[in-house]
């Protein structure tokens, strides 16, 4: 059986609930796939998002391709490691890229990656760019994470269609893959370095904090890749449920 949250591809969120789109970054509409309608000013959509799924297949990072209705998951070896893909089955289909047919009951870590592809209009709108030699406050608020008009998300939300995830917001810094903590009203953001080469964010101003954590404080403006991490808190009890009934 499928999964019945599985989703790929773009999506508006309008009044709560999600549709499939059609749109490209700088466009000033979308458009919806599943009616017929006039274009939908991006001012009137709550979120506009590219969504990928990923999991963990033998313990390994993979992306979930395609989902049929038996529940067979095509899957994407996702840790540049070819030599684990060709070892487990995978088939090497494209340059760097290894896929198998799986069971979608023995996928693990279910989670979705919700691309902002509103952020850089968000991120135009609300802030100017840096100034040479202006200071940072540091993203945080009396030490709690800055929020603004919604921006970041953390925690356990509930999010369109009735979904619950635990959601952790991420972007890219120098490359690094980061935690966007929180972002303050003069464009500070708090930074948690997620990588494993702390050596080379120590080199780079990352600092490592009280609860053992490396963060610094940089400016909107030096991040890319803005996208929010939503684990699927549904998932699991949804495997589970089948793996009883499969026996």
């Amino acid at each position: 059986m499928r999964y019945p949250r599985y989703r790929h591809g773009t999506f508006a969120v309008l009044d709560g609930v999600s549709h499939p789109v059609s749109y490209s970054v700088g466009d000033t509409h979308v458009h919806l796939l599943a009616v017929r309608t006039q274009p939908v000013p991006v001012e009137a959509c709550e979120r506009v998002i590219s969504v990928q799924v990923y999991a963990t297949y033998r313990g390994h990072g993979v992306l979930v391709d395609d989902m049929d209705e038996t529940g067979r998951a095509r899957i994407m070896e996702a840790e540049w490691d070819e030599e684990w893909a060709t070892i487990n089955g995978f088939v090497h289909e494209n340059r760097y890229e290894y896929f198998k047919t799986v069971d979608v009951l023995d996928l693990r870590d279910y989670y979705e990656k919700q691309t902002d592809l509103l952020f850089l209009r968000w991120r135009a709108a609300h802030f100017a760019r840096p100034v040479d030699g202006h200071p940072l406050t540091g993203g945080w608020a009396n030490g709690t994470p800055a929020v603004v008009q919604g921006r970041p998300r953390s925690g356990v939300v509930q999010i369109e269609d009735g979904r619950t995830t635990e959601v952790t917001t991420r972007a890219e810094y120098l490359g690094y893959p980061c935690e966007v903590a929180g972002i303050s009203a003069d464009g500070s953001v708090g930074l948690y370095y997620l990588g494993q080469d702390t050596a080379r964010a120590e080199a780079d101003g990352f600092e490592l904090t009280v609860d053992f954590r490396w963060a610094k404080t940089v400016h909107i403006y030096d991040l890319a890749r803005y996208q929010e991490h939503h684990a699927d808190l549904y998932f699991e009890e949804w495997r589970s449920a089948r793996e009883l009934t499969r026996g």
